[in-house]
């Protein structure tokens, strides 16, 4: 992904479309990108640049025994519904039924770009979310210091 760090509030529309943030949308126009990655993944639609989730989710796979049973299962959780979804012109994405129904969204969302990829969450789920990881995150993460 492109680092930007962003949060935002938004509402689906009937079409199933949400606006980008503009600082997301803003680096991804600056940078030629015109389609993401998306598919479910606990909880939240995912969405990554296409180079990433080559790399980051099908490359490891790919290198994976394929006839193992973790291995089969991730990869029809996750690679299964993967879509590729073009931004339009107005900076928007369309997020397949499918996906939509898999993470529960109905209207209200918070997307942010985090790392290598964004998160697309339903608002209530995305709060109780945050809250578990503040309890989980409390003592910081081994090796990872802020």
């Amino acid at each position: 992904m492109l680092r930007v760090r962003c949060q935002a509030s938004g509402s689906l529309d009937d079409k199933g479309r949400l606006a980008l943030p503009s600082p997301l949308r803003r680096a991804l126009s600056d940078h030629g990108v015109e389609m993401l990655v998306l598919t479910f993944f606990k909880g939240a639609v995912v969405g990554w640049l296409e180079a990433d989730f080559e790399a980051k989710v099908e490359a490891p796979l790919a290198g994976a025994d394929a006839f193992k049973e973790d291995v089969r299962n991730f990869t029809h959780a996750l690679v299964s519904q993967a879509s590729n979804v073009e931004i339009d012109p107005q900076g928007r994405i369309r997020l397949p039924t499918a996906l939509r129904e898999l993470a529960r969204l109905d209207k209200e969302v918070v997307i942010f770009s985090v790392l290598d990829r964004v998160e697309i969450w339903d608002r209530a789920t995305w709060d109780k979310r945050f809250q578990e990881a503040l309890v989980q995150a409390r003592d910081g993460l081994p090796g990872v210091s802020p």
